[in-house]
């Protein structure tokens, strides 16, 4: 199986013609934060003439200056998705390997949980349309996560847990830990929003790993990784939810298909 993992800075490099503006301030009169213009290789995408590549302009625009949830992405001068947090960023990769690339939107909370946001957009139809967020909710919404696991000390520091979201159960070895036999009595479990998105392919196309850390009781006592695997479905040209893993080390406790 061919594994390649792409980190968020590698997908600037992808087919055709690409120039990135960044501007870490407002430093024009338009408020412009960041602008990336990127091309494709693709014959659907040449111009009438065939003379020239079209080169796409994706923009990271705010409209004022008084809030930080008020970023607008434009692409090819029509917006797109409105209400982002200052801290994002524009990336661009090749989701279908066909090098028509897409656009993927990186947002940045401003929170200690340092939750990230990421919306993916290809071009289906001749219109730029979103193919990847999350399908749940908002990761920035008001209400946390901080009931979704349930504990049970099972005796010689070991934890059993339960995800009240997917139902998965499993067991936690507290062995090697600082916390006391009282304290892991009376473990609870803080689970962040998304911390971390890892873009890779493999040979069954392209995944989406949606990386949330679990604390027990609170930061930097990291205990368990939940990854919700996206794979790009080529048929409806989205990305679906196919797996739920939760490790700890890169050891998965428990896991759970969905069709």
């Amino acid at each position: 199986m061919r594994k390649v993992l792409i980190s968020m800075y590698v997908l600037w490099f992808v087919f055709g013609i690409q120039i990135g503006y960044a501007y870490p301030q407002l430093e024009s009169a338009e408020h412009v934060i960041q602008i990336v213009q990127f091309s494709s290789t693709y014959i659907k995408e040449l111009d009438s003439d065939h003379d020239r590549v079209r080169v796409h302009t994706a923009e990271l625009l705010a409209p004022d200056t008084k809030f930080s949830h008020n970023l607008v992405l434009k692409i090819d001068g029509n917006i797109v998705l409105e209400g982002i947090f200052w801290n994002s960023k524009i990336m661009i990769g090749d989701v279908e390997d066909d090098s028509r690339p897409e656009v993927f939107l990186y947002e940045y909370s401003v929170g200690s949980a340092g939750a990230m946001g990421l919306s993916v957009f290809s071009r289906v139809e001749n219109q730029w349309t979103r193919i990847f967020g999350d399908p749940v909710k908002s990761i920035f919404a008001d209400d946390d996560d901080d009931d979704r696991f349930s504990s049970k000390y099972l005796g010689n520091s070991r934890i059993g847990f339960s995800d009240n979201v997917t139902n998965l159960t499993g067991e936690l070895d507290m062995s090697e830990s600082h916390f006391t036999q009282e304290q892991l009595k009376d473990m609870v479990f803080q689970t962040d929003p998304i911390s971390e998105y890892i873009v890779h392919y493999e040979n069954i196309g392209c995944q989406i790993d949606a990386v949330r850390w679990v604390f027990a009781f609170s930061h930097p006592n990291g205990v368990l990784t939940v990854h919700d695997m996206y794979r790009f479905d080529y048929p409806e040209k989205v990305f679906k939810l196919y797996e739920t893993k939760i490790q700890n080390n890169d050891v998965t406790l428990a896991k759970m298909n969905y069709d």
